[in-house]
């Protein structure tokens, strides 16, 4: 059966692996970590913290980016998405929104701002602290003029932010819209403060501690990133994939926590599937929350148990978790596996689920059911195919 969908024509993405897709896609391909034990960061971060860390002094500057490293990296996964939509025949139309996702936005030039504040320009930093700035820059780099709003949803924003994009060009807000994801800047006092609560270690490789879907999985290695997804009904572009549907919710459970019934999670699903035209029994691949944590890893085999004979994976493992960035990541990821035809995904370390992915999936068609978790009891859900057959349009 073929379905219609928006189709998915441009991505980008800074990591920790380093700066540009093809950086990325090589790291996720070998198998390797994107964290590292880092050493002498300073302020109050745990010494030799595990750590996914965007690196530093890379990325060319541009004009009406700013500065900071979230700034920089926000704006290289902005360009390298648009240049890879134009390069796939994609050409802007009138109104061009950006949909921006973020859990903290700049911490690292919230914490200048207050620990050294003669370094920075007052006004300057002022207007870069703001979470409507980078994108707003974006737009004026790019003389977009669609709306541009910042969704935040802790770690499922960039699903949240994936689904409000669908809802504007459904109900013709933009004829074309820039989804974007950064959580870059963490500081010491941040990993801290989130170690506290159980689910971040620092003080452990990502394979000692987060291992979706298996036993022995204790939480999650950090991580920054930035990610950048066009989604367009161009009739001009080559697609990577198609969104089928989205859908929005929450357990009403509790700030921090999942409820064991997973009830809304499972009502999420369905009718993300509904939406989709899609049966549970279509589903083929299943892109896991995948923390690490006790729950999630619950909720996730859940899901996974409820799709029915879908092959599940999370690749926190491998990038971190890189907070409200994390969803949209997978969603890169994701796309470009359709162009590919491979998957790259963790290896297994432990006892798991039959129907965990082991190795990387060969594939360039199927449907990709995905989920994003969220504190405060955020909920979204996505269903995503792949590009139409050639000459049939999208």
């Amino acid at each position: 059966m073929f379905r219609t969908g928006i189709p998915i024509v441009g991505i980008g993405a800074v990591t920790g692996y380093g700066w540009g897709i093809d950086t990325m896609w090589d790291g996720l391909s070998s198998g390797r970590p994107a964290a590292q034990q880092w050493h002498e960061l300073g302020g109050r971060f745990p010494e030799g913290c595990w750590f996914a860390r965007v690196p530093e002094g890379e990325g060319p500057a541009r004009e009406n980016s700013g500065t900071s490293r979230y700034a920089r990296a926000y704006a290289a996964a902005v360009d390298e998405a648009l240049q890879d939509a134009r390069d796939a025949g994609w050409e802007p139309g009138e109104r061009v929104a950006i949909v921006h996702s973020t859990t903290r936005a700049d911490l690292e030039l919230m914490r200048t701002r207050y620990l050294d504040p003669g370094s920075v320009s007052p006004r300057r930093s002022y207007v870069e602290q703001a979470w409507t700035t980078p994108p707003g820059m974006a737009m004026i780099r790019h003389q977009f003029s669609g709306p541009s709003l910042v969704v935040s949803a802790a770690c499922s924003s960039g699903l949240h932010a994936l689904a409000v994009a669908q809802r504007l060009l459904d109900c013709g807000d933009a004829t074309d819209v820039v989804v974007t994801a950064a959580d870059i800047g963490f500081d010491g006092e941040e990993m801290t403060l989130f170690a506290s609560l159980g689910p971040l270690i620092h003080d452990a490789p990502p394979e000692a501690v987060c291992r979706p879907f298996q036993s022995g999985s204790r939480g999650f290695v950090l991580g920054e990133a930035a990610a950048a997804v066009v989604l367009s009904r161009s009739a001009t572009a080559r697609p990577y994939a198609r969104l089928l549907s989205s859908t929005l919710g929450n357990d009403a459970y509790h700030p921090v926590a999942i409820k064991p019934d997973h009830v809304q999670m499972l009502r999420v699903v369905d009718d993300a599937l509904a939406a989709a035209g899609t049966e549970r029994s279509e589903v083929e691949y299943y892109s896991a929350h995948g923390t690490g944590t006790e729950e999630c890893n619950q909720a996730d085999t859940a899901v996974l148990d409820h799709l029915g004979r879908a092959a599940g994976y999370g690749l926190k493992p491998l990038l971190g978790h890189t907070m409200g960035a994390a969803p949209l990541m997978d969603t890169v990821v994701m796309a470009a596996s359709y162009r590919e035809g491979r998957l790259p995904v963790p290896k297994p370390v432990a006892d798991g689920h039959p129907r965990l992915a082991r190795d990387a999936i060969e594939r360039d068609t199927g449907i990709t059911l995905q989920l994003g978790i969220g504190f405060g009891g955020n909920i979204s859900a996505a269903v995503f195919d792949a590009p139409p057959p050639p000459g049939q349009a999208a």
